[in-house]
């Protein structure tokens, strides 16, 4: 198993890599080129990306992945955006989540627990942009 992660820093990296099965390698880049340069050459089997400006084109590497055969789950985290529509990602789906920052270590692993049991060929519906931190804070 393979992970793209996308971040101008190493700490998600790291973070990942420490919460990750062993056998879990772990691919870094650090603009949105790159990892569509990767998607296109390389596909990983899952992609996480801490979320830069909305005037990138997110929904493009969603839909791309999305597209892909087999489906490539992406992980969305943003402490800048509050909702995946904040960030232009659009709607949710089931190869596509979205976790609110700060969050703690079980909500990201139980995120990279979903993206390592991924089945792609399970039916992708559109699911609400809530996210548990959105949720957390509603129900406050």
């Amino acid at each position: 198993m393979r992970y793209l992660i996308l971040d101008g820093s190493r700490i998600l990296a790291s973070l990942v890599r420490r919460l990750s099965p062993a056998n879990v390698e772990v691919e870094e880049v650090g603009s949105f080129d790159e990892a569509m340069e990767v998607l296109r050459r390389n596909p990983p089997d899952a992609v996480i990306v801490n979320l830069g400006p909305a005037d990138l084109p997110w929904q493009e590497l969603k839909t791309y992945c999305k597209n892909h055969r087999p489906k490539i789950p992406v992980l969305f985290e943003s402490c800048v955006y509050q909702t995946p529509l904040d960030a232009g990602i659009g709607d949710l789906n089931h190869s596509a989540t979205f976790l609110l920052k700060p969050y703690g270590l079980e909500e990201l692993r139980t995120a990279l627990d979903r993206l390592f049991h991924f089945d792609a060929d399970a039916k992708d519906l559109e699911i609400s942009p809530e996210t548990s931190a959105t949720r957390r804070r509603r129900d406050q």
